[in-house]
């Protein structure tokens, strides 16, 4: 049979330069990285065989599988990998966050890479879910608007026609190297509609059968149908209220963890999300395979009834996106805790450009923050300077602690470093954790079986 599926009006084919999430998505079936990564913060070869690690976390030397083809019939080798890395150095793509931290790559034979950094970075494998793409493409393939792009991936499914521009359809890949878990359904019809608003109408009515968060989130998201199963992922979007460090009101740890203590990240990740998100303690998610000491709801409120210290409760300003419905409810449920609390709070909402201004200039004393992590555990992201930061902390304590979690060597090494780095950023309540959003996908109950579809 036929999966129905649909995206906004098509940039380009390309999956590392389309500014389109909905076209990302269906590029998804076509093209494969090299790991995925799971649950638990740690990856599963996709492409690759695995990986190992020397030269204290700087040196990375990845195993590919063999007999692999591109649906060109092209075999894939290390040389693709290396273009593809190529192309991201290159052009301006959708991954080149983190292409900042590479020194060097080269081949080494047909089915290895050798990735050099330039400091130590534990997990940077996980990062690798990239897109590969094979080596020969153009600078005009890396065009922000070329629809004449013909995708050629290495996925379950492979491009087969584009039908008067309204219709793209991809075919099932018979030679798939996945072999029995090729797939069953045999061809998917990706239906071109003018905007989001459009294909959320044609789910609900039937007329398209899947969607996902990739592009807006839950609670972003109506819908109006009740056909259709949800099946949810995990993600490493962390919302948070950020606290300005260098205000005088919350400059000592013990005014910022009354602040850490008088919100409740279990009953805010219910009443804003509807059980669509997982509580937050810390930045990263209670699930990862480092994190062997996690705090459940119970030993939050045991931290909280232990913190005796008398603190001073100031009035504050709390800044928020108001173009999103969820930040601007989030704001609302944040101010009414902390005014249980004792404090004085004024919503500041502003458009998002104006937003992300006064965050950056850090013009607040409080606000509603978001951000994607890594699988990584790149706490980096905190500093105020000399990376872009959003906490407006930095000293020297906390960036040892970041330090040891970059050049743990080894499991054991990596959760203690990771004990350390919880211990301080708590007690220091450089933030509030709120909560980690799902992902999900929605499926129209026409399709039938045992599903489990991934982001």
């Amino acid at each position: 049979g036929t999966l129905r599926l649909a995206c906004v009006s098509v940039d380009t084919l390309n999956p590392v330069v389309t500014n389109h999430a909905s076209v990302s998505d269906f590029l998804s079936l076509i093209y494969e990285g090299l790991f995925v990564l799971k649950s638990d913060q740690s990856v599963e070869g996709v492409l690759a065989k695995g990986y190992t690690v020397s030269g204290n976390n700087t040196v990375y030397t990845i195993e590919l599988k063999d007999n692999i083809r591109f649906h060109s019939g092209k075999i894939f080798t290390s040389e693709d990998v290396v273009a593809t890395l190529n192309y991201m150095a290159m052009y301006s793509t959708r991954y080149n966050s983190f292409m900042k931290y590479i020194a060097g790559y080269s081949a080494d034979g047909q089915t290895k890479v050798v990735i050099k950094l330039n400091s130590s970075k534990t997990d940077f494998m996980n990062n690798f879910d990239f897109p590969i793409l094979p080596k020969g493409l153009k600078g005009d393939d890396f065009a922000p608007q070329n629809t004449g792009f013909i995708p050629d991936g290495t996925g379950i499914y492979e491009y087969d026609t584009i039908l008067a521009h309204k219709n793209i359809i991809l075919k099932s890949n018979d030679d798939w190297h996945g072999g029995e878990k090729r797939a069953y359904i045999d061809n998917v019809n990706v239906e071109i509609l003018s905007d989001e608003n459009t294909i959320i109408s044609a789910f609900d009515s039937g007329v398209i059968d899947a969607i996902t968060t990739s592009w807006r989130s839950f609670g972003e998201l109506e819908l109006t149908s009740s056909m259709f199963r949800t099946f949810e992922n995990e993600q490493n979007r962390f919302s948070f209220v950020g606290i300005n460090c260098q205000n005088s009101a919350f400059d000592t740890a013990p005014e910022r963890r009354k602040l850490l203590f008088s919100i409740d990240p279990v009953k805010t990740a219910q009443d804003i999300m509807l059980g669509h998100a997982v509580a937050a303690y810390t930045p990263v998610r209670e699930s990862a395979y480092y994190n062997t000491d996690s705090l459940s709801q119970d030993e939050n409120k045991e931290e909280q009834l232990k913190e005796n210290e008398t603190v001073k409760i100031s009035d504050c300003r709390l800044l928020y996106n108001s173009d999103s419905k969820t930040k601007t409810r989030l704001a609302v449920a944040v101010r009414q805790q902390l005014e249980a609390a004792g404090y004085t709070v004024t919503l500041d909402g502003h458009e998002f450009s104006v937003y992300s201004d006064m965050v950056a200039l850090g013009d607040y004393d409080l606000y509603i923050g978001e951000v994607l992590l890594t699988g990584g555990c790149d706490m980096q992201f905190m500093f105020s300077s000399p990376m872009d930061g959003i906490c407006n902390y930095d000293d020297g304590e906390f960036r040892a602690l970041v330090t040891n979690l970059d050049i743990a060597s080894g499991i054991e090494e990596k959760k203690q470093s990771w004990q350390n780095f919880k211990k301080y950023y708590r007690n220091s309540a450089i933030q509030v954790p709120l909560y980690f959003t799902n992902g999900a996908s929605f499926i129209n109950k026409r399709i039938k079986g045992k599903l489990t579809p991934n982001l």
